[in-house]
């Protein structure tokens, strides 16, 4: 089954697909910033009389991706998303809304999820060492669910 907006884009010569960015600051107030890639396509007719079209491309004057966004600074806050990566898209892309969260935040207690992540350094992972046990004693445990097996304890 095709949908409206399929049959629009269907038969329509020029598309878009837009990503909203919404900015939030503290006190509610708002600020938006579209990026929008447009597309074109021809419409060739045939020898039969059916309609054909051509491929969808970029319109020369439109960005070819969604860029690639940072959160700008606000002195005292920070946003709960810092950055959007860029984004390829096509004619059929959805158009697409992003909020952005600045809140305040207490300079003695900054947390490590407000800064970049270009700045951080790696994380290394480091396996839990195994827990040594006698083995003897340890077998005991496991097969008979027992602190002790048969008064045997624990050498320390």
């Amino acid at each position: 089954m095709v949908t409206v907006e399929e049959q629009q884009l269907t038969d329509a010569l020029t598309a878009k697909s837009t990503r909203t960015i919404v900015l939030v600051d503290v006190d509610g107030t708002q600020q938006e910033i579209k990026q929008t890639v447009r597309f074109q396509r021809s419409k060739v007719p045939t020898a039969d009389g059916q309609v054909t079209y051509s491929q969808w491309v970029i319109q020369p004057d439109s960005p070819k991706e969604w860029a690639g966004f940072d959160a700008p600074e606000i002195k005292g806050c920070a946003p709960d998303r810092a950055f959007l990566p860029s984004e390829q898209v096509n004619a059929w892309t959805p158009d697409s809304k992003i909020v952005i969260v600045y809140n305040k935040f207490d300079n003695e207690r900054l947390d490590d999820r407000y800064t970049k992540t270009s700045s951080r350094p790696p994380l290394i992972h480091r396996p839990a060492e195994p827990k040594k046990t006698n083995i003897l004693h340890g077998l005991g445990l496991r097969i008979a669910g027992l602190t002790s097996l048969f008064g045997l304890r624990h050498a320390n």
